[in-house]
Order: structure tokens, then sequence, then C-alpha cells
């Protein structure tokens, strides 16, 4: 039985950061699937890609990721998801996981983490 390679999402606000994120996320060895903003994030098709994780960036107002969380809840349930959070940003608690953007060592632990959950 052949395994599922499973995807890594990213949700990204800045073009120069979506280039850097995905290019460390890729290190990770999944196939990352990238998303400039929130409308560009719902228009994606994640059914053939099997989501191992989902990773939204700091670059938007609380409730607009608010709002992304809650949209990938209901399309992609039972995927992780992790929030990048500026440094004055309190926890979403409706995200899996909260890690500093600023740290980039610690979230590419934390989805490591994530996808180990769910594989």
């Amino acid at each position: 039985m052949r395994s599922i390679v499973r995807s890594i999402v990213q949700v990204e606000y800045r073009p120069s950061l979506l280039a850097v994120r995905e290019e460390i996320l890729a290190t990770l060895g999944h196939p990352v699937i990238s998303a400039l903003g929130s409308e560009a994030a719902r228009r994606l098709n994640l059914r053939p890609s099997s989501p191992g994780v989902i990773v939204i960036g700091h670059g938007a107002e609380r409730r607009e990721r608010e709002g992304l969380i809650e949209f990938f809840r209901c399309t992609a349930p039972g995927v992780p998801i992790v929030v990048l959070l500026r440094k004055r940003d309190k926890r979403f608690e409706e995200a899996d996981y909260n890690c500093p953007a600023d740290n980039p060592p610690e979230w590419v632990r934390t989805v490591t983490l994530a996808l180990a959950g769910i594989q």
C-alpha cells in the first residue's frame, strides 16, 4: 500500500515572505502549496493535495486570520492549523499551534510536529 504524501499549505500576505517561507518549508520534504492572501487561500482546491498542515502567516488583521481558521476548519477538517504571530498578538485559541513569526526555527519545528501527528 502506497503512503500518502501530505502537503504543507501556507497562506502569506507579502510576496517576499511567501517566497522565503515556501523555500524554508520545502526543506521539510513535503510539497508546499502557497496562497498569497486570504482570498487566494479560499480558492484553493485542497482535496487532491492531501494537506498535512496549514500555516497562516502574520500579515493580516486578527479578524481576517480568525475567519481563515474557521474556513479551513470547515473545508479541511482534522488538518492541524499553525498560526504565526506578531509580537503583540494574543494566541488564537481556534488554532492547533501558535508560533512567533520572527522565529523560523521554532515554527519549522512546530510544522514538523503537526505533520507527524497526522501521518
